[in-house]
């Protein structure tokens, strides 16, 4: 989604918590998948919930100000937050994909959307949309580097041509989610994890 001007420091701060959720990652490989779901699942729930209560609830509404105002975008405090959007991405994918996909899925969008972010919100001079070339880079040479090491590691087929053009289409679809109104957090998933079940 759109960014809004928050600083660099709470832009680490809300990355370094969207990094936290690497844990999911580990449950998809090594916990069997109808646990993994009923787990995503459960904690999709909570979540629902929350992002109700933090509206609606007035002492949850108010610890949601004091702990989270700051780290918040403009559009999430009256809409879903991205971490809803993280774990709804991570039960979808695993739902609907096989182990290895979503492995590599969930990885892409933890952690090359981390980069594009911090790297964009620290580096960031030519402006596309409204992020930066430099965070769109950042997120390219993460997503290309995550998936080129999925298939040295036999997670998934090796093809460097096929690599380059599925993290190239990832990188487009990431740059261009916040025109097209849906958290990128769900795009970055679903586009990975569909690319790569049809090319690798």
């Amino acid at each position: 989604m759109a960014n809004t001007k928050i600083s660099l420091k709470h832009e680490i701060y809300r990355k370094l918590i969207h990094l936290s959720s690497l844990w999911m990652v580990g449950v998809i490989f090594y916990i069997e998948k109808s646990y993994a779901i009923m787990l995503f699942a459960f904690l999709t729930a909570g979540l629902l919930f929350f992002e109700y209560a933090r509206r609606h609830i007035g002492f949850i509404k108010n610890l949601t100000t004091i702990y989270m105002g700051e780290i918040l975008r403009s559009h999430e405090k009256t809409a879903f937050t991205g971490a809803f959007y993280v774990v709804l991405a991570v039960l979808v994918v695993t739902l609907f994909f096989p182990t290895n996909i979503a492995f590599v899925a969930v990885t892409i969008m933890l952690i090359a959307d981390s980069f594009a972010a911090i790297f964009g919100k620290k580096y960031g001079r030519f402006k596309i949309l409204d992020k930066s070339l430099e965070g769109s880079c950042a997120f390219f040479i993460s997503a290309l580097f995550i998936i080129e090491l999925a298939g040295y590691y036999n997670f998934i087929n090796d093809n460097i041509y096929l690599a380059f053009v599925i993290a190239f289409v990832i990188t487009l679809v990431e740059l261009a989610s916040s025109k097209i109104r849906i958290d990128d957090n769900l795009t970055i998933v679903l586009t990975s994890a569909a690319l790569l079940q049809i090319g690798l």
